[in-house]
């Protein structure tokens, strides 16, 4: 289980988060709502272990292993698109399924600086399917695709991720619908979670976004 209990956490005199608590069990899809600068990519950096707390305890996912997409795609600039998932011992075969998965069949030879923005988000997402693993954390994994790219990767990290510990963070509803089970809004600063409730408590991704047109 990954546990925040009683976490602070700050720039300078910027107060990101403030005897924070949280957990998340494994096996269960997360989605962490809220609007831009409330804390959320903090909180991902802090559930994974790229910073830690000023004070307060982060239990995290013990023994697992885990794949990322952050907020930033960081892509190896000097490998190509087959490359940056072979330089993380992705065997070739796998690497080149998944990047045809993505729609990326055609450039496995292309630098990432040959690639439009949308293009090296999939990058990025294929490289974190193809890992695998027992633990995903996405944030904001759709960041920069169309409509028509953003149906098709949500359904397939939806099928690559069924059954495992997904922790997302988004500010759409649709996404926070279709991939967990665990819908959490929060509202800034510090980070403060407003409701934390199950999915099933929603009909639709239309029902969850008027509720929280309420709340927001």
């Amino acid at each position: 289980m990954l546990e925040f209990k009683n976490v602070c956490f700050s720039f300078g005199e910027n107060i990101i988060m403030n005897d924070f608590s949280f957990a998340a069990k494994e096996g269960v899809s997360t989605a962490l709502l809220g609007s831009s600068g409330c804390g959320k990519t903090t909180f991902m950096e802090l559930a994974c272990g790229h910073k830690k707390p000023l004070s307060g305890v982060i239990t995290p996912f013990d023994g697992k292993v885990s794949s990322f997409v952050f907020q930033e795609d960081r892509l190896l600039p000097w490998c190509t698109a087959l490359e940056n998932l072979t330089a993380v011992n992705i065997k070739k075969e796998k690497a080149k399924e998944y990047l045809a998965k993505v729609g990326l069949g055609d450039s496995l030879d292309k630098y990432p600086d040959e690639l439009s923005g949308g293009m090296q988000r999939r990058l990025a997402i294929a490289r974190a399917l193809a890992f695998g693993g027992d633990v995903f954390y996405f944030d904001e994994p759709l960041r920069g695709l169309d409509i028509k790219t953003s149906a098709e990767i949500l359904e397939l990290i939806r099928k690559e991720t069924a059954g495992k510990t997904l922790l997302i963070i988004t500010h759409n509803p649709e996404e926070a619908f279709l991939l967990c089970d665990r819908i959490v809004l929060c509202r800034k600063e510090p980070l403060e979670i407003v409701f934390d409730r199950p999915k099933s408590d929603f009909g639709s991704d239309e029902e969850l976004s008027e509720f929280l047109k309420k709340l927001i």
